[in-house]
């Protein structure tokens, strides 16, 4: 069923009574200022100022997009759905040898290495993957479809364009303060609800790990904008700051009696225990003799559980000992990380959808239908779709974007309405011909250009109202749906918070007994 209503924009306020729906552009600037304080107030609140990555509080909207019942359940099919397929496709990905998806989507030498190892491992040294699913955050387009039972004739079909799953933290805690500035602002309502659990949330994150031991944090290049934020969180909730590893700081170390004949540890600085003595004032962890040792000159505590935050030219640059190491205590799980966040991922799952239904029996027909409606339509270098593609590459070009195997942040999409015949024409064969990737080579898949409706928000006092985009989110955590995360807009193209987007939450509207 179509939702009654079109995804908009709303201020609280002027909207919370039976009367008609207000946007922000009709109050008057003041009352928008006051939300707008009151907002950032609550933001703060949840979470220190300095602790909000480059003040990406400050890109948050008061202004909440309201949502019917039917979207949120339009998602959730989506989701449902798509869990069911990855589940079935990594768990497969070894040992089905018809479908052979090493073939259709290879990965780098060491990393097939390290998974086809970890399908070898018993269950009480890792849980099978359908046990150890993670966090996932994919991203939807928003575009128009025909739909005959609808007054207009046409509705709202949202497109996963990536799921974003190799930095577990991004975009949890945003959501869920941002969700809880807008309860403060008044969204609990006898007309409107949340359209997340910000508690629920949050609390999911510590299902990762066990919160009764030491958590470390392996962390690289990437600024990180979340993990600094969960960081906080963690410590005021267990007491113990997790505690930031670099890659060049870990160690191991024989021993027997270990399940894979070794430990895994890291090395100890001393700034960092100052620092940790001197945060606030106070010691936010005790560290006792039991917790350390001295090994070849060097004071080392072991790592029992790992969050990882490494772009993949980081973990390569690390041995395959210490990989295997990482892959029994991290998470997300490898196999998240290399498999399911690789956006030729949605390629290899409409690949195979008619054999999910009729041949795995793990989808029904309905739910097949969803996700090919659900998914932006993506084509994998190598593939009989790409050779298809390749021969009516000239006249297709306008509609169709290049986009990077594993990038995030928009980084590195190419517009075909963008590029000249030429170029176009050259990149596309370059990239499309062979499924072979290369070490430190950039890799491509090529996604239809979603023609994406546009919503008039008001982002910034200054800005004006403005017709754009929206870019939406919802979380998964072990395959469970969470709710929508936030929606990202900006006058661009491509829209990340990391470079200049604003960002709202959503409320809503309560569903009436029938």
């Amino acid at each position: 069923m179509a939702p009654a209503q079109l995804l908009q924009q709303i201020i609280l306020s002027q909207s919370s009574s039976a009367g008609p729906l207000s946007h922000p552009s009709e109050a008057n600037v003041s009352l928008r200022r006051k939300e707008k304080i009151r907002l950032e107030a609550s933001l703060e609140a949840s979470c220190r100022r300095s602790t909000w990555p480059k003040d990406s509080h400050l890109a948050c909207s008061p202004h909440p997009i309201l949502i019917d019942p039917q979207h949120d359940a339009a998602v959730r099919a989506i989701h449902e759905a798509l869990v069911l397929a990855i589940t079935s496709i990594v768990e497969r990905w070894w040992t089905d040898t018809k479908a052979n998806f090493p073939q259709r989507m290879p990965l780098e030498p060491q990393e097939e290495a390290l998974l086809q190892w970890i399908d070898t491992l018993a269950p009480q040294t890792l849980a099978p993957y359908r046990e150890r699913l993670g966090s996932w955050r994919p991203d939807f387009l928003v575009e128009s479809v025909a739909d005959p039972t609808t007054p207009s004739g046409t509705r709202e079909q949202f497109r996963i364009c990536e799921i974003n799953a190799r930095f577990c933290w991004n975009g949890f805690l945003h959501t869920a303060y941002g969700q809880q500035a807008l309860v403060d602002l008044g969204a609990e309502t006898d007309r409107f609800v949340g359209a997340m659990d910000p508690k629920q949330l949050l609390d999911g994150l510590f299902t990762l790990f066990d919160a009764t031991k030491p958590l470390h944090l392996l962390k690289g290049a990437e600024p990180g904008l979340d993990i600094h934020m969960f960081a906080d969180l963690a410590e005021q909730r267990t007491g113990s700051r997790p505690i930031l590893v670099r890659p060049d700081d870990l160690r191991l170390i024989p021993d027997h009696g270990a399940k894979l004949g070794y430990r895994l540890y890291c090395v100890v600085r001393g700034k960092d225990l100052q620092d940790e003595e001197n945060r606030n004032g106070k010691r936010t962890r005790i560290r006792t003799d039991g917790d350390q040792f001295v090994h070849k000159g060097e004071t080392l505590e072991e790592i029992h559980q790992v969050g990882l935050e490494l772009h993949q030219h980081e973990l390569r640059a690390l041995s395959p000992e210490v990989m295997r190491a990482l892959s029994v205590r991290c998470f997300n799980d490898m196999r998240t990380i290399l498999l399911v966040h690789d956006k030729r991922m949605l390629g290899i799952v409409q690949q195979e959808l008619d054999d999910l239904v009729h041949k795995q029996c793990v989808l029904s027909a309905t739910q097949a239908e969803v996700l090919r409606a659900g998914i932006c339509p993506t084509i994998l270098a190598g593939s009989h779709e790409a050779a298809l593609f390749l021969q009516r590459s000239p006249m297709y070009k306008d509609g169709y974007l290049l986009k990077l195997i594993r990038s995030g942040k928009g980084a590195g999409i190419v517009f075909g309405d963008e590029s000249a015949a030429a170029e176009w024409e050259a990149k596309v064969r370059r990239y499309l011909s062979s499924a072979t990737i290369g070490v430190d080579q950039p890799a491509y898949l090529v996604q239809r250009q979603i023609v994406q409706c546009r919503y008039d928000v008001l982002l910034r006092e200054g800005e004006g109202m403005q017709a754009n985009h929206l870019i939406g989110t919802y979380h998964g955590l072990d395959g469970r749906y969470l709710g929508l995360g936030l929606w990202r807009s900006g006058p661009g193209r491509v829209c990340a918070i990391s470079h200049d987007g604003a960002w709202m939450c959503s409320v809503k509207a309560r569903e009436r007994p029938q």
